[in-house]
């Protein structure tokens, strides 16, 4: 007998969450976070920017995306109930990081 995987997968699924009683998710939420490029420099080309969370004011940040190519970044990875701290660097075209932008705050409904 043949079995479908895609089946067995979500059958699978349906009793684990009926096991749990957690079936029901909030609807996704995300955080859009946008910035300005910074000013031209002589000799030096901003080639990507890094991004970086964290969920203390100030301090803990961990990268979260890397070489982002355009001054605005989407993360879909948070929690409701939650509150996150962003910030972004800029990379040059040596793979040179500049320091942390300003810190911003996301709560999440």
């Amino acid at each position: 007998m043949r079995t479908n995987p895609s089946r067995l997968l979500l059958t699978l699924c349906a009793l684990l969450c009926i096991g749990l009683a957690c079936c029901h998710k909030a609807p996704p939420h995300s955080v859009t976070l946008t910035w300005d490029a910074p000013p031209a420099a002589r000799g030096v080309s901003v080639v990507g920017y890094n991004v970086y969370r964290s969920t203390t004011a100030g301090k803990q940040f961990v990268k979260i995306a890397s070489r982002v190519t355009g001054p605005s970044y989407q993360d879909r990875l948070v929690v409701s109930g939650r509150t996150y701290f962003y910030v972004v660097t800029a990379l040059d075209q040596v793979g040179r990081e500049s320091r942390f932008s300003g810190e911003v705050r996301a709560t999440i409904p």
